[in-house]
């Protein structure tokens, strides 16, 4: 769930990931917060003000959407090695019953397919948008060459006991009406 503090306690520090633009601010008091999709010049602003807590509540707490880090870890995720950190876990209606399996093999394949939105990109990570429920950092190399801000990705994936198969493919035609 996302959420933005109401009315925060003093800033005591921020931190910055530029793998995947998340701005973490701690509070006084109260949780720290994880604001997605934060640009770096933001986070160089808010580190330089000589009145941080009122570059945070005009710049930062209404901009850019927040949680509580105790919620999730946009800088963990990243590392996590699971399938639904990257791809999301499907949602009923995308899981796929039957995919193309070599008939000499008799093997249980799980399929699923999601939506993924470039939200911002760098040189080596991208922050993608998943199934249009959470932000997700993942390796620039994954996507298409020719993947840019803004473009809807088509993504399928089938996992099998030995292999697992992943297709990325910029839709065109959803770009045009997103």
């Amino acid at each position: 769930m996302t959420t933005e503090p109401e009315d925060p306690s003093r800033v005591r520090s921020a931190h910055f990931d530029r793998a995947t633009h998340t701005l973490r601010v701690e509070f006084d008091e109260g949780p720290a917060y994880e604001f997605a999709d934060v640009p770096e010049r933001v986070y160089d602003e808010l580190a330089r003000t000589a009145t941080p807590d009122e570059y945070f509540r005009a710049h930062v707490q209404n901009e850019f959407t927040g949680s509580p880090s105790d919620e999730i870890d946009l800088a963990d995720l990243a590392d996590e090695r699971r399938e639904d950190a990257v791809l999301g876990a499907p949602l009923a209606e995308q899981i796929d019953s039957a995919v193309d399996v070599p008939r000499d093999r008799e093997v249980d394949v799980r399929a699923s397919r999601h939506t993924w939105v470039v939200e911002v990109m760098d040189d080596d990570a991208v922050a993608i948008e998943v199934d249009g429920r959470r932000i997700t950092p993942i390796p620039r190399w994954l996507l298409p060459a020719d993947a840019r801000d803004g473009d809807v990705l088509r993504v399928k994936h089938a996992r099998s006991g030995t292999q697992s198969m992943l297709s990325i493919e910029v839709d065109h035609e959803a770009d045009r009406t997103a």
